[in-house]
């Protein structure tokens, strides 16, 4: 048998949450708004991946940018930030001569290949990055760099570039 209270309610419609109820849940919601947001809008990590993958990319456009045109390609790596260059060209070869780089690597755009680093990321260790016309790493300051918690490998006899 219903009780009479019941039956009142669930015939005008007033069935619904106590204000204890909804207090307590807008309580838990608040807390877990004020201990997770945080890490929801943190771009660290984010900054730090896509970084270490243009790196990367500009690494493998470079070898590849060797191979194609048989004159040797490379990338600068400073601290804040990186770019592309190929020996100049005289005729149809390249001129070993040329020492200055002028040359800008350009991708498939047109623009450089260059790129600057986010805020507080940085890539380990700086230097040039050179690739011969085989695609192998002939010059580097090494066959890894760090760029935050991310490394990126590069095989100096076949020239592959891998981030981890």
């Amino acid at each position: 048998m219903m009780r009479p209270e019941r039956s009142r309610r669930a015939a005008t419609g007033l069935a619904g949450y106590t204000l204890v109820e909804l207090i307590v849940v807008i309580s838990i919601l608040g807390i877990l708004a004020a201990t997770m947001g945080p890490r929801f809008f943190d771009q660290s990590a984010f900054s730090q991946r896509g970084y270490a993958d243009e790196i990367a990319a500009a690494l493998r456009f470079a070898q590849k940018a060797a191979v194609i045109s048989g004159c040797p390609a490379r990338i600068t790596l400073t601290a804040s930030g990186y770019a592309g260059a190929q020996q100049a060209a005289s005729g149809n070869a390249c001129n070993p001569a040329d020492t200055t780089w002028t040359t800008p690597l350009l991708g498939a755009d047109g623009d450089a290949i260059a790129g600057s680093a986010p805020s507080g990321t940085s890539a380990a260790p700086t230097g040039t990055f050179q690739f011969d016309a085989q695609g192998r790493l002939s010059s580097s300051p090494g066959s890894t760099l760090s760029v935050g918690a991310r490394s990126i490998s590069i095989d100096a006899g076949s020239g592959f570039v891998q981030v981890q």
